[in-house]
């Protein structure tokens, strides 16, 4: 998953035409938004997050809501930008994961969504301080790293005695 993400002042959107065959189901209220004072994070789904996409979208909250927690706001706005990467997910999974991510966020932030699948004009006001432009390259969160696996990892010793006998190795004399 592409991120970028930008401090705003505010963002509004328009969705004006579809933009794949599917798009995103909008009502006339989502078709236009505005949100200010907004971490904007401009989202590219890629094939990557395919393999795990609750692990993508674990991942990709976390980043959202360091740097949102970073810049003290309270507001996050997603915006689906596929031209942040060539190797991009199906529509119907990036939907599925950028939905996901709203659903995560909202717990803990006031979160906007901006419309898949749509044209969209939009106009931002970045905050232009050191830590309002900023991306990010993010990879889906493994179930289990190796080293945490390994310490879950049982081992039980014996010791094979010439006679071909198998005994625990707290037994032997």
């Amino acid at each position: 998953m592409k991120l970028l993400l930008i401090h705003s002042d505010f963002i509004e959107y328009e969705a004006k035409s579809k933009a794949i065959k599917n798009p995103e189901e909008v009502g006339e209220e989502r078709k236009k938004g505005k949100m200010d004072d907004a971490l904007v994070a401009f989202i590219a789904v890629e094939k990557k997050d395919e393999k795990n996409l609750q692990g993508a979208i674990e991942s990709g909250c976390e980043e959202i809501e360091k740097v949102a927690n970073e810049l003290k706001t309270q507001n996050i706005m997603l915006y689906p930008y596929a031209h942040l990467s060539s190797d991009l997910a199906r529509p119907k999974i990036a939907m599925e994961i950028l939905k996901g991510m709203e659903e995560n966020l909202r717990e803990r932030f006031n979160v906007g969504r901006a419309p898949f699948g749509w044209y969209k004009s939009f106009k931002i006001s970045c905050k232009g301080h050191p830590l309002s432009e900023l991306s990010r390259d993010v990879s889906p969160k493994t179930e289990k790293t190796a080293v945490e696996k390994e310490k879950e990892v049982q081992s039980y010793w014996y010791i094979l005695t010439p006679e071909g006998e198998l005994v625990d190795a707290d037994d032997f004399d």
